[in-house]
Formats: structure tokens, sequence, C-alpha cells
């Protein structure tokens, strides 16, 4: 509520001193979905309470008279998936640890080699031998083109890609981390349904009762920046929704 009432009071200002681009973060649906899970009550009552300040938001336009006249843009960055420590596919039961350094782990993982070890190539190799049928293991080069994930030295040289639901994990600290196990997560490739989000777009210059098969958060951009009238920076969206 504080949230919501804080944007509203730039709304307030006079019109030479009042933003023309305003935005607005809810994080309790993502926070309570991760320690519960994204089925369970606890964060249902979460989505509950982000639909009340919206409603909050929406009131403080209409009675400002402003209602018809802002463009509103409402989207969630991801989706998310159930998760479980017996989800778990161990980073020790595919490499030795002491060979590699270990740069991400999650519903996707990645490793470089040391120096003066083995090759990529034969560091995935060897992974893809002892890997489980959730873990897919690339090259980074060889990483499906739709992930975005190849271009930069800052990639791992082998990448590891979970299942949905699935996670890749290290061993150390794991009886602790297990009680606590997050119940839900993201990550995973967003083709799968589970990481679809939230988008609906309404106001003046959005056409109405309009309806994509999907949109991509890259597009996003392209839209905002077609509402301002600002001319977007080179990026991988494309103007589908503008």
């Amino acid at each position: 509520a504080e949230r919501v009432d804080g944007l509203l009071a730039w709304f307030d200002l006079p019109p030479a001193e009042r933003p023309r681009f305003l935005t607005l973060y809810f994080d309790l649906v993502d926070t309570v979905g991760h320690t519960f899970g994204p089925t369970a009550p606890e964060t249902g009552a979460a989505v509950r309470e982000a639909d009340d300040a919206i409603a909050r938001l929406l009131a403080g336009l209409e009675a400002r008279g402003l209602r018809d006249r802002v463009n509103l843009v409402f989207v969630a960055d991801h989706g998310m998936s159930e998760t479980s420590p017996d989800r778990v596919v161990f980073i020790e039961d595919l490499v030795d640890v002491s060979t590699v350094q270990v740069e991400s782990l999650g519903p996707n993982g990645g490793v470089r080699p040391k120096p003066g070890t083995v090759t990529p190539a034969e560091l995935a190799a060897a992974m893809r031998a002892k890997a489980p049928p959730q873990v897919q293991v690339f090259l980074r080069e060889e990483v499906p083109a739709h992930l975005h994930y190849r271009k930069s030295e800052r990639i791992p040289p082998v990448v590891l890609i979970a299942d949905d639901h699935w996670n890749i994990e290290s061993k150390t600290g794991w009886p602790a981390r297990r009680v606590n196990y997050s119940r839900g997560s993201h990550g995973w490739d967003p083709a799968n349904e589970n990481m679809g989000a939230l988008f609906v777009a309404h106001g003046p210059a959005i056409k109405r009762a309009h309806r994509f098969a999907h949109a991509r958060s890259l597009d996003v951009y392209e839209l905002l920046c077609a509402l301002l009238g600002v001319t977007p920076a080179p990026n991988e969206g494309d103007t589908r929704l503008a």
C-alpha cells in the first residue's frame, strides 16, 4: 500500500514536475512462492495481496480522473515451478569438483575446467557419461539458440540444463540446506509452460480486446518505447507488442 501511495503521489505533482514513466514492483508473490511453492495457500494469499494493491492503484487513478488517460502495463518477469530436495542432481556426482571452477548451480549450472586439466570438450563428454536423464550437458556453443546463452566468455564453457522441477546442487552443507529447501523456483527453459508469466496492457494507446498466443518479456521494451515515443536502443526483442 505504501508503494502504491508513493507512486500515486507523483501524479499530484505540478505537470512540469510529474514523471511520464512510472514503475511499481511487488516482490511478495516471488518471495512466498520460493518458500512455500507456487500452488501453496500461502502463495495464493500473496497473489490476493498483490491484486489488492493493483486495485488500490486503479482506485487512486480513478479518483484523480486519470483512469482512462494512463497506459498501464502489468508484467511478471517469470513463472515458477514446484521444487523438492528429492529432485536434485549433485554436481559432485558428475565431476571431480577439485578440477573445475563451479560457476553456477540451480535449474542450470556451469563449470569451467581449471588450467592444465582437460579441454571443455573432454570435460563435457565425461560429464555426459555420468549425467542422469534429468540433466543435459552442453558445450557453450551448443546451448540451444533460443536460450540466447552462447556469445559471452563469461558464460562457462560447459553448461548444464536441468529438466523442469529439477535442480543441480552441491553436497557441501546439503543436510542443513535440505531442511529449508525452496519449494518453488524459476530459471528453466522459457518454453516450459510453468515459466510463463503475466502480460496485460490497457489504456488509450493500447489495442482493445486483443489476445496474443504468447508475449516475450524481451518484447515489452519495444512496447514501452513506442508508448513513450522513445527510440529503442539495439535489442533482441521485436515489435509484435508495439
